[in-house]
C-alpha cells in the first residue's frame, strides 16, 4: 500500500486477545489501520463511531454470535456494504454456508495462514474498491443523463413554442376573414371553439396543465381553456358536442385536480391567474 493513500481500517472482532494479536500483527505490517473488539456488543456499538473498510469477525463468541452480528450489520444500511470474513474454526460445509447465506463475504480458517488471510483481505478491499468506483460513475452518469434530458426538454418546448407561435400567426387571420363571410350562430360557434384551440396552443395555462402533477386529461384541458375564456358550461357542451352535466362533471374533476375541491376559489379565476 503506497504512503500516499489513505490508510484503511479493519475492525477484528474476537474474544481471543491471542487471535487479535496474531491477524493485527500481520495486517499492520502490510500499512493497514487496525481496530478490535473481544465482544458483539461492542463491534456493533464501534460501527456507528467509524466506518471500517473491512471486518474480521469470529463465529463462536460469548453472548452474541458472530452469525447475530453480521446479521445486524447488513440490516443496517449504514453497514451493510462493509465486507465481512468470518473467523472460524470450523470447516464443515453447514457452517460455511450459513455464513454467506447472512451475508459474509468470505471465510479464513483459524489458526491463521499469514498467505490466505492477506489474500482474501486483499481480495475483497478491492472489490469494494471498484465497488464504489462502479457505484460513483453510475451516479456520475445519471447526473449527467438527466441535465442532458432537462435541456433536451428545454429545446424541444422552445421548438413546440416556436411551431406554436407561427401557426398562430397563420391561422387567426384566416379566421377572422372566415368570421366575416358565416353568418349563422353555428358557424359562429364553430369559429370561436377553433379561436380557443389555437390559443390553447400557446397558452401558459395550458402547457401548466398539461404538467403530470396535475394529470388532467385533453378534454379536461380544453374545458379548462373554455372556462378561463369565460365559457358557460352551456356554452361549452354545445361547442364540443358533450351534454351539459358531463361538462359539470369534468368541471368538478378539474377543481379536484388542481386542489380546490374544499376551496370558494372561481375556477376561471384560478385558471387566468395561471398565465401570469
Amino acid at each position: 500500500m503506497s504512503q500516499a493513500e489513505k490508510k484503511l481500517t479493519i475492525l477484528i472482532v474476537d474474544d481471543m486477545p491471542k487471535n487479535i494479536q496474531v491477524a493485527a500483527g500481520m495486517l499492520s505490517r502490510q500499512g493497514y489501520q487496525i481496530a478490535f473488539d473481544e465482544n458483539g456488543e461492542s463491534a456493533l456499538l464501534h460501527t456507528k463511531e467509524i466506518s471500517f473498510d473491512l471486518i474480521l469477525l469470529d463465529i463462536i463468541m460469548p453472548g452474541m454470535d458472530g452469525y447475530e452480528v453480521c446479521r445486524r450489520l447488513k440490516d443496517n444500511p449504514e453497514t451493510k456494504a462493509i465486507p465481512v470474513i468470518f473467523l472460524t474454526g470450523k470447516t464443515d460445509t453447514e457452517s460455511i454456508v450459513k455464513g454467506f447465506e447472512i451475508g459474509a463475504a468470505d471465510y479464513v480458517t483459524k489458526p491463521f495462514n499469514e498467505t490466505e488471510l492477506l489474500a482474501r483481505v486483499n481480495t475483497h478491499l478491492e472489490l469494494r474498491k471498484h465497488r464504489k468506483y462502479l457505484e460513483n460513475l453510475v451516479q456520475e452518469r445519471t447526473a449527467a443523463l438527466r441535465v442532458m434530458l432537462e435541456v433536451r426538454e428545454e429545446t424541444l418546448s422552445e421548438h413546440e413554442e416556436k411551431i406554436a407561435a407561427n401557426i398562430i400567426h397563420r391561422l387567426f387571420p384566416i379566421v377572422e376573414t372566415l368570421r366575416e363571410h358565416l353568418t349563422t350562430l353555428a358557424q359562429q360557434e364553430c369559429l370561436t371553439l377553433i379561436e380557443a384551440g389555437l390559443g390553447e396552443l400557446f397558452s401558459e395555462s395550458a402547457q401548466k396543465l398539461s404538467s403530470p402533477r396535475y394529470n388532467l386529461t385533453q378534454t379536461e384541458i380544453k374545458i379548462a381553456g373554455l372556462i378561463r375564456n369565460g365559457k358557460s358550461a352551456k356554452q361549452i357542451g354545445n361547442l364540443l358536442g358533450i351534454g351539459e352535466n358531463t361538462i359539470l362533471f369534468h368541471r368538478s374533476n378539474i377543481r379536484k385536480k388542481l386542489g380546490l375541491t374544499h376551496l370558494k376559489t372561481n375556477l376561471r379565476v384560478f385558471l387566468q391567474a395561471m398565465e401570469s
